[in-house]
């Protein structure tokens, strides 16, 4: 089934569309032709018009600039001339490869990869309706626009989905192969980040298991000239409720996908794996107060920012006390909607409502004689509230739709990033059930105040990445470490870990350096310094007169690839055409321009 989305041209249709009156389809016999470049931080779209070469380097003068290492500063040409698309190495140091094969010119046929360096180049067709390119973003970039949805998800009570599709079995299972299918099928609204050479994630907004399943389902489909896909589907709020969670959890449940099930799809995201690193002076203190509270039958609520290993703590509480041994359960209570988080805790029986088919023990029936997380309790319902404050003063729970109450022995760990004794002066939260719940406060710092146990844990996550992909990738170099080391980390541990996971994706050879990482840790992108950077630039000039000149040289090197058309160049620069109108008339550029 597929599913429906909007039917309209496609942005560089229109874009040469408008730029030509139509003119430039008929000249060509309505083709158009792309070049299509994945590189570490996403992909670069760039069109190409008949006998006008585009040069692809790390740097100036190349007509377009990707900035990887692996790309020599003028790396190869590209020209589209009658009969396709050739391209020449222009002498680059880690060469040109076709079909595993260095080249140094060769006919590029539609979709077939070409390697420069580490970047994936490929060609295609672009039809005049229906062509996908829009919506390909930057990791970082990417991860913005996750937590901007999430706000909205939750403000309005809104579902939205994080996927990840990966390609496997074959030599050329690279994004190049199927990642302009797959964007032409999804929606305007969806996003879509290259992760990897072989996988993408891909955000759906405004989408339930059932809708996100059926558009998962109908992508993975592949075509014959396609490698195989899997995909790993995390859904806000079932499988987490932040942007570093839903993204672990997609990538977890994508390695588990295979031939026979080939979509699999994730629930909620359990604690973090192994024994908690304490390496600082504020771990050394928490732990000490977990040793101490473990041997008790206090309730402890547990704070700390999202990601920084509350359930660990929580874990080590269990496993360090009286109750070792017995059952250890927990939830996240902002990840069930709220129709169901009294059965969840409390249970059902059997017809109690739509969909119970049978009988369900609660967490609280489950637990019995061990222990309960209530992992971000701040997140219940007032209804669920006074629920929970009944069973903590009783000690007995009555199933949804039952008359019988039943014993239950528990001992209660609550944690929640949120302050809840401000919750309860604004009236979100009840006072008696934090008096039943904060026995004992204990504070998880943020991974930025044990800036001790960060190399520890990258190098815990790296050794995972080994074990579940194979990974030949087994250190992390001086440079790459202290950037990780002053690091604010506002995801805390699981940022760190999707940080390695990907680093270890997209590391060349055996030690992750500081290539590797995202933009925000190596303190700004170089897609972002001028793509055209001429050497005579002088370093001291006067703020202003750099800043004129890195203007002038984006929109010399836009008006350069769009053949001097200014409405081309305008969306190429996505800057209102009377902007670049107003400062080609500032600068004199287009009397520059035409001179060339």
């Amino acid at each position: 089934m597929k599913v429906a989305r909007v039917d309209k041209r496609d942005d560089l249709s229109t874009l040469e569309h408008q730029a030509t009156g139509g003119g430039l389809a008929s000249a060509l016999g309505g083709e158009r032709i792309s070049l299509l470049l994945y590189h570490r931080e996403g992909a670069k779209i760039v069109p190409l018009f008949r006998d006008r070469p585009q040069v692809v380097g790390r740097a100036w003068p190349a007509d377009v600039v990707v900035a990887d290492p692996s790309l020599s500063r003028q790396h190869a040409r590209f020209t589209w001339e009658e009969g396709g698309v050739v391209v020449e190495d222009l002498g680059s140091t880690n060469g040109t490869q076709l079909g595993g094969e260095r080249v140094e010119r060769a006919r590029v046929s539609p979709g077939v990869a070409v390697m420069l360096g580490s970047v994936t180049a490929s060609v295609h067709r672009t039809e005049p309706r229906g062509g996908g390119f829009k919506g390909i973003e930057p990791h970082d970039r990417f991860v913005e626009l996750l937590g901007d949805e999430l706000v909205r998800a939750r403000r309005f009570g809104r579902r939205l989905a994080v996927a990840m599709v990966r390609a496997v079995g074959r030599d050329d299972a690279l994004v190049s192969r199927f990642v302009p299918r797959l964007r032409a099928e999804l929606r305007d609204v969806d996003r879509l980040s290259v992760h990897g050479p072989n996988a993408v994630l891909l955000l759906l907004p405004e989408v339930d298991a059932v809708v996100a399943a059926t558009m998962l389902g109908g992508l993975i489909r592949g075509q014959l000239a396609e490698p195989p896909l899997r995909a790993g589907l995390a859904l806000f709020p079932d499988a987490g409720v932040s942007a570093e969670e839903l993204i672990d959890a997609a990538r977890a449940s994508c390695r588990r996908a295979s031939e026979q099930t080939p979509l699999v799809r994730a629930h909620a995201l359990g604690p973090l794996v192994g024994e908690p690193v304490i390496e600082s002076a504020p771990m050394r203190e928490l732990y000490r107060l977990v040793d101490r509270v473990a041997v008790s039958e206090l309730p402890v609520l547990v704070i700390g920012e999202t990601g920084s290993g509350k359930e660990l703590v929580a874990r080590a509480i269990h496993e360090r006390g009286t109750r070792q041994g017995q059952p250890l359960r927990a939830v996240n209570c902002g990840a069930l909607p709220q129709n169901l988080i009294e059965s969840e805790l409390f249970g059902h029986e059997r017809g109690a409502f739509t969909g119970a088919d049978t009988e369900h023990p609660g967490l609280f029936e489950q637990a019995h004689g061990g222990t309960l997380l209530l992992d971000e309790v701040g997140e219940l319902s007032q209804g669920a509230q006074a629920a929970l404050l009944r069973v903590l003063e009783t000690r007995r729970v009555k199933r949804v739709g039952g008359v019988e109450e039943r014993d239950v022995d528990v001992r209660v760990v609550a944690a929640t990033h949120r302050d809840l004794h401000a919750e309860v002066a604004r009236g979100a939260f009840r006072q008696d059930l934090l008096y039943r719940l904060d026995g004992m406060t204990l504070r998880v710092p943020p991974l930025r105040e044990r800036v001790e146990e960060i190399v520890p844990l990258a190098s815990r996550f790296l050794l995972e990445a080994q074990r579940n992909a194979a990974s030949p990738v087994s250190d992390i170099d001086a440079e790459a470490r202290h950037r990780l080391e002053t690091h604010d980390w506002p995801g805390n541990v699981r940022e760190l870990r999707n940080v390695i996971e990907r680093a270890s994706v997209l590391c060349q050879g055996n030690i992750i350096s500081v290539v590797d990482l995202p933009e925000r840790l190596r303190g700004g992108s170089s897609e972002q310094q001028p793509v055209s950077q001429p050497p005579e630039a002088d370093a001291s000039a006067a703020f202003k007169e750099r800043v004129r000149r890195y203007e002038v040289d984006l929109i010399v090197d836009a008006l350069r690839r769009a053949g001097g058309n200014q409405t081309l160049a305008a969306k190429l620069l996505e800057m209102p055409l009377r902007t670049l109108v107003h400062k080609l008339k500032s600068y004199g550029i287009k009397k520059r321009f035409d001179a060339e």
